[in-house]
């Protein structure tokens, strides 16, 4: 059965290659890992993170976010429901995502802020990577062990050539097969295999989201600081359609109507949110991360 898969991804892969599709044929899941803090390693941030595939590019993004809608859905659609929301939080999701496009050596950082998400152009990330000797098994994949050093940190990947895309978590890709688990040397910064699965819907791309803000890294900043000093506000600008959000330099934000805006949007999809009464939202007693970061997970240009 494992060697079909493999078989059937490298055909469709071809395929979707010739016809230059943007279509997600594949999804990996990673367990995400970062000691964030030096003096505090075992409050580390943790979250679940999973990589779109195709032939032609690879879509990094935080899961947890789509677990907690599943769960609220769950328990919406219960005939039990009372009202009551009851959300446990065991992750802390990034928010940032990131589009590898590698015919055209480009790389696009997705920044989100509330459910709008800004596009920031930055530099291809390339690894010069040492395949080493060993090999094991990972997900009932043959895998062997490759080495390089990328924004200051050494990360030792495991890839399989048994699935077909020179991709991985984060930044990190360019081996011969599908890295299924990288961690740096220290054991700072972890992306452990969490699973594989095949997607058939036709509608998943490999992709920038719908209504995505093209800006720059200054812009998210301003825009970053003025949804932590006023979350209310962001959300009630956020609740207006076909617009953009600027933040001028007194830090004030503004609402500008475009036709390229973005709209809000609901985590609760078709739900019916007059349903909600109340929420509960809790932390898992288990995860506590430290609020201090002192070791990010690039410690060099």
């Amino acid at each position: 059965m494992k060697y079909s898969l493999s078989i059937l991804l490298f055909l469709v892969a071809q395929l979707l290659y010739a016809q230059e599709s943007p279509l997600a044929i594949a999804k990996v899941h990673y367990e995400f890992k970062h000691v964030n803090d030096s003096t505090q390693r075992d409050q580390f941030i943790r979250d679940e993170t999973v990589v779109y595939l195709n032939p032609r590019a690879s879509y990094y993004t935080s899961y947890s976010s789509k677990r907690m809608q599943d769960e609220v859905k769950k328990q919406m659609e219960d005939p039990g429901f009372d009202g009551t929301l009851n959300i446990t939080t065991r992750t802390t999701p990034s928010s940032s995502s990131y589009l590898l496009d590698a015919d055209q050596n480009k790389m696009t950082e997705v920044v989100s802020v509330a459910s709008d998400k800004f596009a920031i152009p930055q530099t291809y990330p390339t690894q010069d990577w040492e395949i080493l000797g060993d090999r094991k098994e990972i997900g009932g994949y043959d895998c062997q062990n490759a080495k390089t050093t990328f924004k200051g940190r050494t990360y030792i990947a495991w890839f399989t050539t048994e699935l077909p895309f020179s991709y991985g978590p984060w930044k990190l890709h360019g081996l011969p097969g599908l890295i299924l688990d990288a961690r740096d040397t220290k054991n700072e910064v972890i992306f452990a295999y969490a699973g594989f699965d095949k997607i058939e819907d036709g509608k998943t791309s490999v992709a920038l989201p719908q209504n995505v803000i093209t800006t720059t890294t200054e812009e998210v900043k301003k825009i970053q600081e003025a949804f932590k000093a006023n979350p209310q506000a962001y959300m009630q600008a956020q609740s207006g359609k076909n617009r953009t959000i600027s933040v001028g330099s007194s830090g004030n934000m503004a609402v500008v109507k475009s036709s390229s805006g973005s709209g809000g949007g609901s985590p609760l999809g078709a739900l019916d949110p007059s349903k909600i009464k109340s929420f509960n939202i809790s932390k898992d007693d288990k995860y506590k991360p430290s609020k201090v970061t002192n070791n990010p997970i690039e410690l060099a240009p």
